[in-house]
């Protein structure tokens, strides 16, 4: 079933409400529908304005020959809030499970052009409340600086445990969700990372902390991919211990 280009967004949020089943592309649910042969929309109660953004400005940002990111076309709200990102159409397959080593060599090198990737101050793409594993649902974060983020990663740990310090940190891009579900793999070998709701600039350890925490969760491709990451250095090391802690100290349920 094929759309026009200027489809409303009426028309999306009732498509997406009873879609035929060839056009459902999520394993997960009716989260991700293929409205035409060139667009797509994720839908749902925790699809937000500020992860269409940080999606729309990482496709700015990255060389696309490196990896691929569907461009995103509109964000709008149903009145019931559920969010709506339109986005371009990128073929592909999820390998899941992911364990071929060339495949996660190539993840590895992605992140390795994100390291390159900097900015000053500490958040989200978009600058938007920081989200993801690592920050708590129920606290729209926004750090104006490096010392406003440690301050508060520290009021979180115990006093036994080690404190943070983020001075003189390169604050890189990062993902911060990666997973086999959100990579595509295109014919010719390239892949495509989606699902950019956790994504901003922070330590590179935040990415290798991500990756400690799900262990397991994904297969091998957690403990392969970190093997493979360029290793931190000796005084990135020296931060893991304290946010772990704090990772642990934050949580109410287990994952």
């Amino acid at each position: 079933m094929a759309f026009p280009q200027d489809i409303r967004q009426a028309s999306v949020i009732a498509y997406c409400q009873n879609p035929l089943p060839d056009n459902i592309l999520s394993r997960y649910g009716k989260r991700v529908i293929r409205i035409s042969d060139q667009q797509v929309v994720k839908w749902g109660p925790d699809v937000t304005i500020e992860e269409a953004e940080n999606q729309r400005i990482a496709y700015e940002l990255v060389d696309s020959r490196i990896v691929r990111i569907p461009r995103v076309y509109d964000f709008f709200c149903d009145e019931q809030g559920r969010g709506y990102i339109v986005m371009e159409l990128i073929n592909g397959k999820v390998i899941d499970p992911l364990e071929e080593l060339g495949a996660v060599e190539k993840v590895a090198g992605v992140l390795d052009y994100f390291a390159t990737l900097q900015r000053a101050t500490p958040g989200s793409l978009c600058k938007g409340p920081c989200r993801g594993l690592l920050f708590p649902d129920t606290e729209d974060l926004v750090f104006k600086s490096p010392d406003e983020m440690e301050k508060w990663f520290n009021s979180r740990l115990l006093s036994h445990n080690p404190k943070l310090s983020f001075q003189g940190c390169d604050f890189v891009l990062c993902h911060l969700d990666l997973a086999p579900r959100n990579i595509l793999w295109q014919e010719d070998g390239s892949l495509c990372l989606i699902d950019w709701a956790s994504a901003g600039y922070y330590p590179r350890l935040f990415e290798f902390c991500v990756q400690w925490i799900i262990e397991g969760k994904d297969g091998r491709f957690n403990s392969l991919l970190l093997a493979k990451m360029n290793p931190l250095s000796a005084q990135e090391m020296a931060q893991k211990e304290s946010i772990m802690c704090f990772w642990r100290n934050i949580q109410k349920y287990p994952l």
